[in-house]
This record gives C-alpha cells, structure tokens and sequence, in this order.
C-alpha cells in the first residue's frame, strides 16, 4: 500500500510567505465614480433611478444592486465578476469593459437600458447577456477557457436582422464602486491599460474615441474628427471606447488575459462557447449523473453544483468572492458539497494542501479564518463517502493535531470538527488517541432555527442553511423552503448574499455568493437521498410536480457505497430500482417521500410502490417493523437499468 506523505512548511517559511503576501506593492491611488452625466454602471444607475431627489449625494460603494455571475476556469484560481448588463469586471478597483451597441442612429447603453436579459448556456458559467434591438437579438457572450495561458473571451454575435455598430468601452469603474484609469493606449489589435494587456481584438479594429479630464467619451461616439491612438489622464479617469462594425450574423470577439499571454495569434485558437459548456457539463456528469423532470428546480440545481466548483482556486477555497469575511461553518458546507456532489479529486487536493500548512500548534487557517475545523468536517465527510485509506493515514496526524487546536479553540463547528477528527483516528486503528479524544468532545447543543421575518430583504445565505436543517425535522417544509429559495435565484440561478425579494438584486454582501449555492446543492441532494441514518432513504421527499415523470441518479456517493436510483411510473405507480455499489447485504432501503410504508433490505433491488395520490403524506414519526407482507419484500434478484 502506497503512503502519501505529507510534508509541512516551517514556521520561517510560514512567516517569509504571511510577509511576502502583507506587503504593499504600490501606493494607493484615489478611485473615482463617474459623474452623473457619464453612462453609468447597472448598480449606480439603479441607485439612481430609486434616488431621485436633487442634491442626494451619490455612494462610494454598490449598495442596492450587488449582483453578479462569477467566472472561472478549473486550472486557474482567477475568478472574475460579470454584472446584470454584461460589465466585466477585468481588473477590480481600476477598470471594467462594457458593451456598447449603435442601432440606426442612436446608441444604446446596456446598463441603461430595459430589455437586457441573461441566461446561462447549459447551465454551466457561460453568460449570455441579451439586448433585443434592430430586429432581433444581439448576443453578448462571456467565458473563461485555458489554451497557452488563462483568457476571459467576450464576444457579441448579431442575430438581429440589421447591422450595428459595436463599441468595446473600457471603464474607470467597476461592479462595486469606482476605479481608476490613467493611461489607454491601441496598439494595433491589442489594447493597453495603464501599461498592460488589457484586451486583444480578434479583428482589426476600427477607431478608437478617448475622454480625459472627467469627459465622457460615450458623448463623442459619433463624432468623425481624430483618431488617436492613445488616452492620458493624469486624475485617473480615462475612458475609451473601441469602435467597429458589426454586419448581421456576424461575431465580434475579444480576450482580456488572465496571464501573461504567449504568441502573436491569441485569439486563432480559443475554445467556443458552447464547447466550454460541455466540458463543465461533462466535468459534472463524471462526478454524478441526474436526470430530472425539466423545471426550474432541476436547472438552478443544475447550475449550482457547476458553478460550485469556481469555490476552489488552486487549492483553497473561496466561496464569496467580493463579499465580507466568511465563517467556517460555510467552508465546510462547501467542502462537503463538493464530495457530495462526487468532486473526489478536487476535494482531495484542498485536503492535501491544507494539511501540508498547519502549523506546529495544530492550526490551518486560511487568510485571517481558522479553518481547522471546517477542513476536518470537509475531510470526514468526503472520507465518509470515498474511503481512501491512504489519503485517510495521510490525515491522522493532520487529525490529531487539529483536535488539540480546536479544543484549545472553540468555535460554533467545534464539535463536528471533533467528531470527524475522531473518525479519522478509529479508522486508522489509532484506539487510545481515539477513546482519549471521545471523552472530551462535547454534547451536542440545541439546533440553531433561522428567524426570518416577511420584511423585503432576504438572507438568502440564512435561508439556505436553515432549508439544509429542516430537512432532519420536516421534509415537506423544507422541499417548500427550497422551492423558495430557488425562485430567488438571478437568471444567472444563483444568489448574492442578501437580496431584494421582488427585483432579486443584491443588497449586502458577495454578489454571487457560492455558500448559497453550496447549501442549495446539498439540500437538493438530501431530498435525493439520505444516508445520515441506519437507514438509506432515497426520495426523502417526492416534489408534487414530479409525479408521473421518471427521475434516475447515478453514482451519487454516500457512506454505506456509490447509490444509483431510478423510478419509473406505472400509471399511478412508481417503481423503485436501486443499486448500492459494494453497500452491505442487509442494508435497510425506504422511500418514504413515495411510499412511507416502502421498507426493504439489501443492496440491489426493484419495487412497485403503492399508488401515488397528489397530496402525499409524511409519517410525523418511524413506525414499527410491519410485518412480511408478500408484494413489499425485495425480489430475489434485480439490477439498476
């Protein structure tokens, strides 16, 4: 058996990095917003048409629309923002790039204006931003793909039925406040900010129209006279917009790189849209495969068990991009979704990382958050689903040492942490550091019920962890709870922080906030199936709108081996096939969301339920072991097709 060794940094290499990292490597500069006769960003214009009193000061920072689509790609830790109106966030606290559009003879302004709408591409973190105009649509897509180096591609296609006028606008502003621009400067198909790349054209591109000096260039789009090359503006508020034709049915594309970018061509060999999306949707369906009724619980599901792997940059996480300090209960939420989910590999490496930087007296932190206990319950878990004893000895000491710190250092996910740490240490067969560590974890506290009240702003983070929660106390609540939860979803399907229940823009915290989604996947997983008890329960609870529809799910990891299911109806009656890989021969199996009275035994089998009325009723507590009936035992043999 091969062993994985774990080396761990010393505490001057620890010291050298902390200050390495903590030093500032330029000097602050003022960040401006624009005045309010610029085209404004979504948020600020939002502000704005819900303060319209003269002489209200204008904010400092994205208070009333912090909304947003994170971007990623899994080889790279560089995750970048898109806002609701397709404002990319290229280099957060200097500049964005907005879209701008001629149609005829006036200029529209996507921030600005009312029929944008946004949409996914199959789910994964492919964004098209739609305006409808000239006849039709035009397209603003946005993607992150990998090829010689990391690129964030933008493109606009025409789908409409007459040519437009394209304008790249690069922006001292951005998703959350002001930035600052001194320099722009085109040469040939590649544009500079402040010295570096900040976008190359795929074409040869037209004329560039520049403002300085608090000007607004979207006044001067039209305007025929110079063509200059570069812009300067020495208070930080150069602006620029990169003008060029854009016939019908063609595509207009450019790339920000993420890197430093290598070869004259960068744009000949990138990855389309489309094929991007396949390679997360197969990503995905590697780990776990779903087939679910079409609804809009099953794509916001979907969608989040994607996009939750933008969570993990390198080997770290970091689920709230752009939002305040997380907690560590949230960092195991997350890990745990991703081994639920079935990211085996991905998990492995944060686990192995993590380990590697603990320090001598048993802590890991990451950034200024203790995360000991937090990777330990991530560790349990994924150990839990996907026994690896390797990786599990690997971890012991990383185990015993984290429970010293964490009982030395308490914090609200203390005990689950103990717990998993105790685990780790039985399984190795470390007896006595085990036995030693149970007596001192403490007893469990009360569960902690959300208090939300029907005000109009929502704790979308609050209500996700408490719908995980309701899930062991009332399935059928917390299926409506998650229901909810996923109708507050952006059109993006997913969550800031906190929002605005009727227009769903972010009002606090991270703009697209991945704890959300991290409990939201979880959620939907346990109504899937549940192995937190002596019993495997699959369809915890069954949603009314899937009634009469077929549902399979594939390899979806669980304690007791790789669980696959299906149902298919038969008039008014399901039949349940089910299949543990290596689970235990006597292993309990009920479906309690179809059949509350459904009991059998075994790893492999196949039922016909009892008929399925519209209302079906939970059981309010187990009832005893009925007795032998002849129809509700498992066949003698069975397989899962």
């Amino acid at each position: 058996m091969s062993i994985l060794v774990i080396r761990r940094p010393t505490l001057t290499s620890v010291m050298k990095f902390f200050r390495r990292r903590s030093s500032p490597n330029s000097l602050q500069k003022t960040r401006f917003l624009p005045p309010p006769d610029w085209v404004q960003p979504w948020w600020l214009h939002r502000w704005t048409e819900q303060n319209k009193k003269v002489g209200v000061e204008l904010p400092h920072a994205n208070n009333v629309a912090r909304s947003w689509t994170l971007l990623g790609n899994l080889e790279s830790s560089e995750r970048i923002a898109l806002d609701r109106r397709g404002l990319i966030a290229a280099d957060p606290g200097s500049w964005s790039l907005d879209w701008w559009l001629r149609v005829d003879d006036d200029w529209i302004f996507p921030s600005e204006h009312g029929a944008v709408r946004q949409r996914l591409v199959d789910g994964a973190p492919v964004v098209e931003t739609v305006l409808r105009a000239a006849g039709g649509d035009l397209i603003h897509r946005t993607y992150a793909a990998r090829t010689d180096a990391e690129y964030l591609i933008v493109e606009v296609e025409n789908q409409a039925s007459r040519p437009v006028a394209l304008a790249w606008a690069i922006r001292p502003y951005d998703h959350l406040g002001g930035g600052r621009i001194e320099k722009i400067e085109l040469k040939d198909r590649t544009l500079y900010v402040d010295g570096r790349i900040g976008l190359v054209c795929g074409r040869s591109p037209g004329r560039l129209v520049g403002g300085s000096g608090g000007l607004d260039p979207a006044h001067s789009l039209d305007q025929a006279e110079g063509d200059p090359k570069a812009v300067t503006c020495d208070q930080g508020m150069a602006s620029a917009a990169l003008i060029m034709p854009l016939v019908h049915g063609a595509t207009m594309q450019c790339v920000i790189p993420l890197g430093l970018p290598d070869g004259d061509d960068l744009t000949s060999k990138l990855p389309t849209a489309a094929q991007v999306a396949r390679g997360w949707g197969q990503h995905a369906v590697n780990a776990s495969r779903f087939v679910l009724p079409p609804g809009h619980l099953s794509d916001v599901f979907d969608a989040s068990r994607q996009s939750l792997l933008l969570a993990i940059t390198g080997q770290d996480i970091v689920p709230a991009p752009g939002g305040p300090p997380h907690d560590a209960t949230d960092e195991a939420a997350v890990l745990m979704a991703l081994a639920e989910c079935g990211y085996e590999a991905a998990v492995r490496e944060v686990l192995i990382s993590r380990a590697r930087r603990q320090d001598r007296l048993g802590a890991v932190s990451h950034g200024s958050l203790d995360v000991t206990s937090a990777t330990l319950i991530g560790a349990g878990r994924a150990l839990e689903l996907v026994p690896d004893k390797s990786l599990t000895l690997a971890l012991s000491e990383f185990a015993a040492d984290g429970a010293r710190w964490i009982l030395a250092n308490p914090d609200p996910t203390a005990r689950e942490g103990l717990l998993a740490a105790h685990q780790i240490l039985k399984t190795v067969g470390a007896e006595k550091a085990a036995r030693g560590l149970e007596d001192l974890i403490p007893a469990r506290g009360q569960l902690s019920r959300e208090q939300k009240g029907d005000g109009e702003i929502v704790n979308a983070l609050e209500m996700a962890r408490s719908t995980f929660a309701e899930f062991s106390i009332d399935p059928e609540m917390a299926l409506a709870r998650l229901d909810r939860l996923a109708s507050l979803a952006s059109p993006t399907m997913n969550w800031p922080t906190q929002l605005d229940s009727l227009t769903k823009s972010g009002t606090a915290g991270a703009g697209h906030d991945l704890r959300v989604g991290a409990w939201f996947v979880r959620s939907f997983i346990r109504l899937l199936m549940d192995d937190t008890g002596d019993e495997l329960l699959l369809a915890l609870v069954w949603p009314k709108e899937w009634i009469g529809i077929g549902v399979e799910v594939h390899s979806l990891p669980s304690r007791y081996g790789s669980v696959s299911w299906a149902v298919r109806w038969h008039a008014d009656r399901p039949a349940l096939l089910w299949e543990v890989e290596n689970g235990p021969s006597d292993l309990k199996v009920r479906a309690p969301g179809l059949d509350p009275k459904f009991r059998a035994e075994g790893c492999v089998g196949e039922q016909l339920l009892s008929p399925v009325d519209q209302e079906i009723e939970m059981p309010d507590s187990p009832e005893p072991e009925p007795e032998p009936e002849p129809e509700s035992g498992p066949p003698s043999s069975g397989s899962f097709s």
